[in-house]
């Protein structure tokens, strides 16, 4: 999942800056590195505003973000088992809500991580808008998410899509192999980085 390579390689960059400045610009381009945080950044914030966006109901279309898929789920017949997978989701993120309606209790507990992220997505959308789909003359973006916000929405995208895939349609295991940043750090160490750092001190990722 290329949110998941994105991720990775703003935050492998951002912890391993103050030590690749130090080894001199000589060893490590600092303008380069920078410019490829900023992709990074730029495709984070595109990829999330893409997997939770809203479809126009008066002119829907298929797609693969949380409500396309939420949509196309409605009139689909769950089996006890998919439906117990789907209240295990929700539980998960705190709906106590009797799960009587498969699609609905999803769509209300989607509902409530994004009323509880509404600030961060609102400054991925703001910056996405502003920056990476248009570039707005004069446009200030005065903070983004910290990389906690962006690993706890990727964290729900990432069990959403696996409850889809493997709970409800049974399509197979999504996987997010961590690519590019291990790709990543093993440059920084090539370039005379021999500590670089793919992650903070004590943090697993999934």
């Amino acid at each position: 999942m290329r949110l998941r390579q994105a991720i990775d390689v703003y935050r492998i960059i951002g912890i391993n800056a103050g030590a690749a400045k130090r080894l001199g610009a000589n060893k490590i381009s600092g303008i380069f590195f920078g410019y490829v945080q900023q992709v990074s950044l730029d495709m984070i914030a595109l990829t999330i505003c893409i997997i939770f966006q809203w479809e126009n109901p008066n002119k829907p279309y298929k797609q693969n973000s949380v409500s396309g898929i939420l949509t196309r789920l409605e009139k689909h017949k769950y089996t006890d088992v998919q439906a117990k997978n789907v209240e295990r989701f929700g539980r998960k993120y705190g709906n106590t809500a009797e799960c009587t309606n498969p699609t609905h209790f999803l769509r209300d507990t989607v509902d409530a991580f994004k009323r509880q992220h509404d600030a961060s997505l609102e400054r991925l959308r703001k910056y996405r808008n502003t920056h990476v789909a248009h570039s707005q003359f004069g446009a200030r973006i005065k903070s983004l998410p910290s990389i906690e916000e962006f690993e706890a929405i990727f964290d729900f995208a990432v069990d959403f899509y696996k409850l889809i895939s493997d709970g409800i349609l049974n399509i197979g295991p999504t996987g997010f192999p961590p690519g590019a940043g291990v790709g990543l750090v093993r440059t920084f160490k090539n370039l005379g980085l021999a500590d670089a750092l793919f992650d903070f001190p004590l943090k697993r990722r999934r």
